[in-house]
């Protein structure tokens, strides 16, 4: 079996981290507010990607408590890119 942790190369995941934390602070702009960038991030990660993974769940009849774990990763993850953003201009 092949290993995704090989010394020197950057594991994919980390890599769409980037490219999403990336995206999210170009549209969220510079210097947001706090407040702004954590309602920005609750919005992205709720409204575009929970939704778009509940629909592949429901399509392919995968487990909503499956949904809810991996929806509720991105969720918070895009709110904690609002948070840093928000402290960080």
């Amino acid at each position: 079996m092949r290993s995704s942790r090989k010394c020197g190369r950057a594991r994919p995941g980390r890599v769409f981290a980037l490219v999403a934390a990336f995206v999210f602070a170009l549209w969220i702009g510079p210097n947001p507010p706090l407040g702004y960038a954590v309602g920005r991030g609750l919005l992205a990660g709720a409204g575009l990607v929970a939704t778009s993974f509940g629909i592949n769940y429901l399509f392919s009849a995968r487990s909503m408590v499956l949904w809810a774990i991996d929806a509720g990763y991105h969720v918070v993850q895009f709110v904690l890119f609002g948070l840093v953003l928000g402290l960080w201009h």
